[in-house]
């Protein structure tokens, strides 16, 4: 059986990880954005949290909450350096996303800042996470959607299609807002909201465009991507046409995030 073209290479997505761990406070401009979002809406819950688990971290989420809330907070994270170097969580667990060490109905709330990175397997995760929330459990993440640098795939489609005949899968599949809403529907989440955000980012240069993915973990993990060596000059094309016809020499990234809030039961 093929494998599906989607799925995740957990191998490298570990070692991207590990090598950018102390790194990310140089590039998590738009983590920080999507911390404040998600942290506004736990501190409106009125229902007490005792049990909080976040899915990489990306963020300082834990840290503050359980300044303010005392709640015990468990950090996931394929990357040991990861968690080493950013988590504040009184337990840290190594394992990716898709393998929940919890039993069920034993978690408040499950929160996650612009990690989940690809559609595959998105369904088991989710009906996983259903099963581990308690009654009125909830879960907030937030990820990249759809129009997430359109302008810029659009000149790698171009450029590869003019000097190579052809196109290579570089960019992850992200998240639809209407087809992710409704799974979590189909598997029983309840008061689904979707929020979306489209933050307009100034760029002189597509390589610091690259480092701050790079900087913030956002890179191909596709386990059937390209192994072959790509040239400087593509890049470089890529780059011209992005400012073409601007005399600054500045071109605008668009990031769209979703910030998804989903509840166990109706409270």
């Amino acid at each position: 059986m093929q494998n599906n073209i989607f799925e995740i290479d957990y191998e490298t997505k570990t070692l991207k990880r590990s090598r950018i761990s102390s790194e990310l406070i140089n590039h998590d401009f738009l983590i920080k954005l999507s911390e404040k979002q998600i942290l506004d809406k736990m501190n409106s819950f009125s229902s007490k949290i005792e049990v909080l688990v976040e899915f990489g971290s990306n963020s300082s989420l834990g840290k503050i909450y359980r300044k303010r809330s005392n709640c015990f907070f468990v950090s996931i994270d394929n990357s040991i350096n990861f968690l080493k170097q950013n988590s504040f969580s009184n337990n840290k667990i190594v394992i990716n996303e898709n393998n929940l060490p919890f039993k069920e109905k034993s978690i408040s709330g499950v929160i996650s800042c612009l990690y989940m990175d690809c559609v595959f397997k998105s369904e088991n995760l989710f009906s996983n996470v259903y099963n581990i929330l308690k009654n009125n459990g909830f879960l907030i993440f937030s990820i990249f959607g759809t129009k997430t640098m359109e302008n810029v795939k659009e000149c790698f489609i171009k450029v590869e299609e003019k000097k190579y005949s052809g196109v290579s899968l570089r960019f992850h599949p992200l998240f639809d807002l209407d087809i992710i809403g409704n799974k979590l529907k189909q598997i029983g989440f309840k008061n689904v909201i979707i929020e979306s955000e489209t933050i307009q980012v100034k760029y002189n240069c597509l390589f610091k465009l690259m480092r701050d993915l790079r900087g913030m973990g956002i890179t191909n993990n596709l386990l059937n991507r390209s192994k072959f060596f790509t040239p400087k000059s593509l890049f470089y094309d890529v780059n011209e046409l992005l400012i073409k016809d601007n005399k600054k020499k500045e071109f605008l990234v668009p990031f769209e995030i979703l910030t998804l809030t989903a509840w166990k039961e109706n409270l």
